[in-house]
């Protein structure tokens, strides 16, 4: 079987990386992935044309510089693929980037079938897009409950797979396999800035002078977790903004989820961690902050004022959202201090927040079932 797997970002390239791993169960005989992943899919094999570090950017803005660089990567993977003709192309998230492929493959190649994993949010902004799934997509795989709905009104043939978060066995996290001193078992606060270096740089400043200035060092444990090709960036601006706030950066995935499932707070950009805190059982914050002109841009768009999935689910803000200039230190500490001072508080939106996660499951994982699509689709041809 040939499948070129087309990812944007690191979330994509994890998701498309466990699918594929699935597959591998389900399907004996040998596979041959190409296209554009990171690591994980390095994992898998795959025979990369590119790989995501090259196009892994966000912001309406911020997209600029790369615009020609990123155009030529799509012409050149749309090109290689056609030549490769692929039984099937499994794109990934990154809807601006995997959906612009998909479009244009379709464009010269309309007999080549595509699936596509995890659904653009049109139901938040850019409802147009609904239109580019149904002119490139032969199969939808949707992670949120209501998405199927959305699409299956426009004709898209679209399956419900659940949220990938779900897989996460929380079993494997109870015990503590950290060798830690015991002066360092304490109650676990986590700082999350993003994975971007732009967020990072823009807003862990911002959280630590919120931790500093409620002095959190002296009741909890202090750590970032973040990606080993940021760990760096955290260490210098943790060392430029002070010496004097213990803080742990860690950058194992086991050890941050394990911290996940230790942690009662959390300060976190909003984005894919912020809904791990919540399978977590973990109280936290959530904030952003865009380019001035990609907010004012992204107002126009966006029809939803709610950017949190557990508060999308619910239909009403439960987890605190700072954005843009309500992200600052005063908020955070005005929203954690809550947490922490008022027990009723804590116990519903932990309560909400469990009736949300529930919805996100499946029978079967995310992976099996994307994995069974892919055979499926082959298996049709």
């Amino acid at each position: 079987m040939k499948i070129a797997v087309i990812t944007g970002e690191e979330s994509g390239d994890k998701l498309a990386a466990s699918a594929i791993k699935e597959l591998k169960l389900q399907y004996k005989e040998n596979i041959y992935l190409f296209g554009i992943g990171g690591n994980a899919l390095k994992k898998q094999g795959i025979d990369n044309l590119f790989d995501i570090s090259e196009i892994n950017v966000m912001g309406l803005i911020e997209v600029l510089p790369k615009v020609l660089k990123i155009n030529t990567i799509i012409n050149k993977t749309v090109d290689k693929i056609i030549e490769m003709n692929p039984d099937i192309i499994f794109t990934v998230d990154s809807p601006d980037f995997t959906l612009r492929v998909a479009r244009r493959i379709k464009s010269k190649k309309r007999e080549l079938k595509i699936i596509h994993y995890v659904a653009p949010s049109v139901w938040a902004w850019r409802p147009g897009r609904i239109k580019t799934v149904k002119k490139s997509v032969d199969h939808l795989l949707t992670i949120l409950p209501f998405e199927k709905k959305i699409f299956d009104s426009h004709n898209i043939k679209t399956t419900f797979v659940g949220h990938p978060i779900t897989e996460v066995d929380l079993s494997e996290y109870k015990s503590d396999t950290i060798n830690r001193p015991e002066s360092l078992q304490k109650e676990i606060f986590l700082i999350m800035p993003g994975s971007r270096r732009k967020e990072i740089e823009m807003l862990l400043p911002t959280y630590l002078s919120a931790v500093d200035e409620m002095n959190l060092k002296i009741r909890f444990r202090l750590v970032v977790p973040t990606t080993k090709n940021m760990t760096k960036t955290v260490k210098s601006i943790i060392e430029d903004y002070s010496s004097n706030i213990p803080i742990e950066v860690i950058d194992d995935e086991k050890e941050k989820y394990s911290c996940f499932f230790k942690a009662n707070f959390a300060i976190v950009t909003s984005g894919t961690a912020a809904l791990e805190l919540s399978y977590f059982n973990t109280l936290y914050v959530t904030a952003y902050r865009f380019n001035p002109l990609t907010y004012f841009l992204l107002n126009l768009m966006i029809k939803s004022k709610i950017g949190n999935l557990i508060n999308i689910i619910l239909g009403k803000m439960v987890i605190p959202e700072l954005l843009q200039n309500e992200c600052n230190k005063k908020n955070i500490i005005k929203f954690i201090n809550k947490y922490l001072e008022n027990e009723n508080y804590r116990s519903d939106v932990l309560n909400q927040t469990k009736e949300a996660i529930k919805k996100l499951s499946t029978v079967q994982t995310p992976s099996r079932l994307a994995a069974t699509a892919i055979l499926e689709a082959c298996n049709e041809k």
